[in-house]
């Protein structure tokens, strides 16, 4: 069996339920906009939000010439995103960024924990380094780890909006590896329920992977994770 020392968490649908963090802040914020919530309109959003991020980690996505900084570039995919989706309305740049930042700042209010979460984070961190490698913004990734009695756990969070880029993008694993005390990528384990971007991502950068996948898919035969696991507490029997 590998001797890991560093395992690397996604956050989103591995240690917190996103379902519920995402409609409570989608429900609030549409309010500013004076749209009555349903489940249609959330769900046209999940589908929206799903296809926009995968557009740009997979590296499709033009950004204009005049968006230069890092800061400027995910200033410019988080508010571009809600001028997308609610185009019939015609909101100007500000407005989208402002829906934006409540947006996010409400992704952190109402958390609920994957089942078991807290309780293998608790039991690891004696003997690894761990760290949350997550697409989402940084706010509310600290809001959602403090609420759900994770943080102590942690030694660090790298988020797609810190670094520029987003998983599996090699730029996103190379900031990723230089915070890491090891420095050893076959010391590593990536743990996370995307495959498109955890299991692709530590694929194409040398780190051994662990598929979480709760729901029992079918793996498909593009994908090789190293290990999968259905329950969380599976991962330490496995390790």
């Amino acid at each position: 069996m590998k001797k890991y020392e560093t395992l690397i968490f996604d956050l989103d649908d591995t240690l917190i339920d996103n379902n519920q963090s995402i409609k409570y802040a989608f429900s609030i914020m549409i309010k500013e906009l004076g749209i009555e919530y349903d489940e249609k309109i959330f769900e046209a959003w999940k589908k929206f939000d799903n296809l926009y991020w995968h557009t740009w980690e997979s590296g499709k996505m033009v950004i204009p010439d005049y968006v230069k900084t890092v800061e400027d570039r995910i200033t410019y995919l988080r508010a571009n995103r809600f001028m997308m989706f609610f185009e019939s309305l015609n909101l100007n740049f500000k407005k989208a960024i402002e829906l934006n930042d409540l947006y996010c700042s409400l992704l952190g209010v109402n958390i609920v924990e994957i089942t078991d979460a807290s309780k293998l984070l608790h039991e690891l961190k004696e003997n690894y380094e761990l760290f949350i490698a997550t697409n989402g913004p940084m706010e509310a990734a600290h809001n959602k780890l403090e609420k759900a009695n994770l943080k102590s756990c942690i030694s660090s969070v790298v988020s797609s909006e810190e670094v520029g880029y987003s998983k599996p993008m090699p730029e996103f694993f190379n900031f990723l590896c230089d915070k890491t005390q090891n420095k050893d990528r076959s010391k590593m384990l990536l743990i996370g329920d995307s495959l498109t971007t955890d299991i692709l991502g530590g694929m194409n950068n040398g780190i051994d992977t662990c598929w979480f996948n709760p729901n029992n898919i079918p793996l498909p035969s593009d994908y090789t994770p190293t290990m999968t696991v259905n329950k969380l507490l599976q991962l330490k029997k496995k390790i």
